[in-house]
C-alpha cells in the first residue's frame, strides 16, 4: 500500500484554529478549544484535554505553542491547560491573578503537587483588566464577562487585524439590566458587558452554551447585520437547520486566516477559512504595513534585505510562502526557544547561548529542494522552523553521478524555482513519500523520517531518536533531507564543528555525556574479549569496574544476561512505559545523571527498610524483587479478597537509629489466584521471561496490536503497584527486570520544590509525619534476583533537580516505588 503523505499545515500569521466547538454537557461533541496563531506561533485558548495529542497528529509540535490563555477554571476549559503544562514545554500562562490563583489551588489539590512546583512549570503573564498586554507581536485587551465564576474575554490586535473572543458569557440584556438596577453591577460595568459583542473587529467568536449561564441563541440573532457577518458561534452543540448564523469550522484545514482577508463589494472585508494558495507577493501585499520580510536566499545563506528587493530578486523566480512571513521582535527569542529543545543547549550559560545564536543561520527552501544532503547530515544540526521535511534517496546515490551538485559538493539546490519549476515541484512533492516502480526505488513502500516545525536532525548526541538522527540509514545508505511543504521550509542550521566546541566548554551535562560515551565504548571493547559463559560473580563485577566483598567473591554466579546490550542507556529506558516516552532533551539529561553500572550479587539488598532514600535505580539486566526484611517473622496475611486481617503497624530499628511511623516496614501479603495482585505477578514474570529470551529486545518489530497489548499490560501493572504502595504492602512474587525504574520518589522529593505540605491538627497522617524528617527512609526491602542484577544509579540531589525542571515526569513517578 502507498504511504499516506504526512500533514503539512502552514499556520497563518494571524488567525485561529478551532479544535472543538461544543460545550461541557455534550456527550457526543468535542469540547470547545482554540489555537490563536500569531506570526505562525500558537496560543491555546481554553485547550480541551488531549488537545496536544490532536495537534501532534496534524504535525503541530508542542514547542510551536507559546502560551495558554485560561478564561476561567471550569473543567471543560482548564483541564487541557494542566495537561499541557505537565507534558509540554514551559509555556506562558495568560490570565488574571484571580483566576490564576484559583487554577493553582485547584490542580495542586487534584495532582498532589505543591503550588510551588506548579508555578515553576510555566511562566505566568498577568492579564490586567484595562491594561494592554503585548505578546509575540500582538496586543491583548482583557475584560471580565458575566459568569458563575470569574471569567475573561479579550480583543487581540495584530498589524491592523483584530479578533474578539467572548469566553463564557451570559449576554442576556434583561438580566444585565436587572443586575444594574439592583446595584449588583455598576453602570460602567454593565455598559462594558453590553458592548462586548459590538466591539469593532474582523472576527467575533461568541459563545452560546447551555442556559441559564450562557448566551441564548435568540440574543445573537438580534445582533446588527454587520456584526453577524463577522460572527462565528462557538461553545454550542449545534444550531437549528434554518438558523442564519454560522458555527465556527473545526480542524486545521478549516483554519480562519485573518492575514488573508478578502475585500467585498461594500468595501468591508470577509474572512477566509481554508488554506489559501496565494503566492508570496499577494500575501505580502495583503498586509497593511507591507510585511517587510527579512529573509532572502543568498547562496547557501539567508541575509536580511528590504521588502522591495525581496520581490525583485531571484531572477524572476517565485519565493516560497514561508519566506514572506512578516518579521517580529520575538524572532530571535523564538529561535532560542526552538534550539532549547535540543539536548544540552538549555544547560549553556547566557554568553555561550549568544555564541550559538551567532553561528546559527536561517535558510529557506522551496518544496522538493534538498535541505540537508546525505553526506552533511552528521556535520550539522538542522532545526525546522516552519514547514515539513522528509527523507528521500540522494540523487547522487541514485544516478551515481555528480550532476547538479552545489558548490560545496552536495546536492543543495540554491535559489528559487521558476513558476513552471514550482508547479513541477508541487507534483513531485505529492509523490515524495511514495515508492515508485523505477530502478532507483524499491517496489515496496519504505517508511521515511518526517520532520515538522520544532523537530530537528543531527548527530545522535543531539538527536537520540535513531530514525531522526544524522546517522540514520535506509537500505544501508543515508538519505537527503528534503523540503515537503508546498509553502516552503524555513530551517535553522548550526555547524557541529563549532557547536561541539561551545557545548564542550559550556555544558557540564555534555561533558558528562562524552565521558559516559567514552566509558561505554571502552566497556564494549573489553566485553567483546571475554567469554561470558565462563564468568564468575567476581568476573562480572570486575567487568563493570566494580569490586566485590570477600564474602561475595567466594561464590560463582552466571551473568545476569550476557546477550543483553547493557551499555545502551536509551535501549534500556525504551522498555519502560514512562521513561521510554521522555523527550529527547529529557532522555539525554537523565542519561547524563546516570552513574554506574553497578552489579548486585544474588540476594544483596538494593535498598532495605530504614536505609536513607539516596538513590533511584534503573535495572539494566538481571532481576530484583521485594524481600522480607530481617526480624519480620510471623507477618499477618491477607484474605483472598486482599483485606487486612489482624495487621498492626510496627516500627523497626536499623542499627542505632530508631524509625517512626513514616518508616514502618511495608507488609507482606498473599493473594488469591484470581486477584489483581496475582495477575500483576504473572505479567511481571512473563515479561522477565521475555527479556531473558530476547523477545523484547527489538521493540520496533512489534505489530501495532502487540504494542497496544503490552502498553495496556504495563499500565495495569503500574496501577496495581501504586495500590500496593498506598496500602504499604508488597507481594513475594513481584519481579522487576530490564528497564524497570526503582525509585521511592514520594519520599525522595519530600522537602524539595516538589514537596506538598501535610495536613494540620488532628488530620496528621503519614504524609504529615514526613514533616519531621522520617520520610527520607525506605519502608521496603528490594534485593537482587537469583542471578544478580546490573543497575544504573541516580543520586537523589540530581534527580530532584531533574524533577523540578520536568514536573510531568515527577507526576508519572509519584505514589509508587517502581515503574515498569
Amino acid at each position: 500500500s502507498t504511504p499516506v503523505s504526512p500533514p503539512t499545515f502552514h499556520p497563518p500569521s494571524f488567525g485561529v484554529t478551532v479544535l472543538g466547538n461544543s460545550h461541557g454537557f455534550d456527550k457526543n461533541g468535542s469540547t470547545s478549544g482554540y489555537v490563536l496563531w500569531i506570526n505562525g506561533r500558537g496560543v491555546m485558548i481554553d485547550p480541551p484535554p488531549y488537545s496536544s495529542a490532536a495537534l501532534e497528529r496534524e504535525g503541530i509540535r508542542r514547542r510551536m505553542i507559546m502560551a495558554i490563555i485560561i478564561t476561567h477554571c471550569h473543567a471543560d476549559h482548564d483541564a487541557g491547560a494542566f495537561q499541557k503544562m505537565m507534558t509540554g514545554t514551559k509555556v506562558a500562562v495568560i490570565t488574571t491573578p484571580t483566576i490564576y490563583k484559583s487554577f493553582i489551588r485547584k490542580y495542586s489539590a487534584l495532582s498532589g503537587l505543591s503550588p510551588a512546583l506548579l508555578r515553576h512549570s510555566h511562566r505566568h503573564r498577568p492579564a490586567i483588566i484595562g491594561q494592554p498586554l503585548k505578546f509575540q507581536g500582538a496586543t491583548f485587551h482583557f475584560t471580565y464577562t458575566l459568569h458563575t465564576i470569574p471569567c475573561i474575554a479579550f480583543r487581540v490586535e495584530w498589524r491592523g487585524r483584530s479578533m474578539v473572543f467572548t469566553g463564557d458569557h451570559m449576554n442576556i440584556p434583561e438580566k444585565i439590566n436587572e443586575l444594574e438596577s439592583t446595584g449588583v453591577l455598576t453602570k460602567q460595568r454593565a455598559d462594558s458587558i453590553r458592548q462586548l459583542a459590538l466591539i469593532e473587529c474582523d472576527l467575533l467568536l461568541h459563545e452560546s452554551g447551555a442556559p441559564p449561564i450562557h448566551t441564548p441563541l435568540e440574543v445573537l440573532l438580534n445582533l446588527p447585520e454587520e456584526v453577524k457577518k463577522r460572527l462565528y458561534v462557538v461553545h454550542t452543540s449545534a444550531l437549528p437547520k434554518e438558523c442564519e448564523l454560522r458555527v465556527a469550522p473545526t480542524g486545521t484545514t478549516e483554519t480562519i486566516r485573518l492575514d488573508c482577508l478578502q475585500p467585498t463589494l461594500n468595501g468591508t472585508t470577509s474572512v477566509t477559512s481554508r488554506s489559501t494558495e496565494n503566492n508570496a507577493e499577494e500575501f505580502v501585499k495583503s498586509l497593511d504595513d507591507g510585511g517587510y520580510p527579512n529573509l532572502t536566499v543568498s547562496g547557501d545563506f539567508v541575509a536580511p534585505i528590504p521588502s522591495q528587493t525581496a520581490m525583485t530578486s531571484g531572477r524572476g523566480k517565485v519565493p516560497p510562502l514561508v519566506f514572506s512571513r512578516p518579521t517580529c521582535v520575538s524572532d530571535a527569542w523564538f529561535i532560542l526557544n526552538l534550539l532549547s529543545a535540543v539536548p544540552f543547549l538549555s544547560s549553556l550559560s547566557y554568553s555561550n547561548t549568544m555564541e550559538v545564536l551567532e553561528i546559527a543561520r536561517v535558510e529557506v527552501y522551496c518544496a522538493g529542494e534538498v535541505v540537508l544532503p546525505a553526506q552533511r547530515r552528521s556535520e550539522a544540526l538542522c532545526v525546522v522552523w516552519e514547514g515539513t521535511c522528509i527523507e528521500r534517496a540522494s540523487q547522487k546515490a541514485l544516478s551515481g553521478a555528480d550532476e547538479g551538485e552545489g558548490k560545496d559538493g552536495g546536492d543543495l539546490i540554491v535559489g528559487w524555482p521558476s513558476a513552471q519549476e514550482d508547479d513541477d515541484n508541487k507534483i513531485q512533492n505529492s509523490r515524495i513519500v511514495e515508492s515508485t516502480s523505477s530502478d532507483t526505488f524499491s517496489q515496496e513502500p519504505t517508511p521515511c523520517a518526517v520532520w515538522h516545525a520544532g523537530d530537528w536532525t543531527g548527530p545522535k548526541s543531539l538527536q537520540p531518536e535513531a530514525s531522526l538522527s544524522g546517522e540514520a540509514t535506509h537500505e544501508g545508505a543515508r538519505q537527503d533531507v528534503v523540503a515537503l511543504s508546498s509553502q516552503g521550509v524555513k530551517v535553522i542550521i548550526v555547524s557541529m564543528k563549532d557547536l561541539h566546541k561551545i557545548l564542550k566548554g559550556g555544558s557540564p551535562l555534555y561533558r558528562k555525556y562524552l565521558e559516559c560515551l567514552k566509558k561505554e565504548e571502552a566497556d564494549a571493547a573489553e566485553k567483546s574479549l571475554i567469554d561470558a559463559d565462563d564468568l564468575s560473580g567476581d568476573d562480572i563485577a570486575a567487568q563493570w569496574g566494580l569490586s566485590t566483598t570477600p564474602k561475595q567473591s567466594q561464590k560463582k554466579h552466571p551473568p545476569p544476561n550476557p546477550n543483553t546490550n547493557t551499555s545502551s542507556f536509551l535501549d534500556t529506558i525504551s522498555h519502560n512505559s514512562a521513561l521510554g516516552n521522555l523527550s529527547a532533551l529529557q532522555k539525554r539529561h537523565l542519561e547524563s545523571l546516570a552513574e554506574g553500572p553497578r552489579y548486585f550479587d544474588a540476594g544483596q539488598p538494593i535498598w532495605q527498610v530504614g536505609s536513607p532514600v539516596e538513590y533511584a535505580f534503573l535495572i539494566v539486566s538481571g532481576a530484583a524483587t521485594f524481600a522480607q526484611p530481617p526480624r519480620m517473622r510471623g507477618v499477618d496475611r491477607r484474605s483472598s479478597t486482599g483485606s487486612m486481617m489482624g495487621m498492626t503497624a510496627r516500627s523497626l530499628t536499623m542499627g542505632a537509629k530508631p524509625l517512626g511511623i513514616a518508616s514502618a516496614a511495608d507488609r507482606l501479603i498473599t493473594v488469591s489466584p484470581n486477584s489483581e495482585f496475582s495477575r500483576m505477578e504473572s505479567a511481571l514474570q512473563m515479561r522477565a521471561e521475555d527479556i531473558e529470551s530476547e523477545v523484547l529486545t527489538h521493540k520496533t518489530t512489534f505489530l501495532p496490536r502487540e504494542e497496544r497489548a503490552r502498553s495496556a499490560r504495563d499500565r495495569l501493572i503500574n496501577k496495581v503497584l501504586a495500590r500496593l504502595n498506598a496500602r504499604h504492602a508488597y507481594t513475594s512474587g513481584t519481579i522487576f527486570s530490564r528497564g524497570h525504574f526503582l525509585s521511592d520518589t514520594s519520599r525522595m522529593v519530600s522537602g524539595s520544590l516538589a514537596y506538598i505540605q501535610g495536613k494540620a491538627g488532628d488530620e496528621m497522617d503519614e504524609s504529615s509525619c514526613e514533616l519531621r524528617g522520617e520520610h527520607h527512609y525506605h519502608s521496603s526491602t528490594i534485593v537482587a534476583g537469583g542471578e544478580g542484577c546490573v543497575v544504573m544509579l541516580f543520586q537523589r540531589e540530581s534527580l530532584i533537580a531533574f524533577f523540578d525542571a520536568h514536573p510531568g515526569v515527577l507526576l508519572s513517578l509519584l505514589g509508587t516505588q517502581a515503574v515498569v
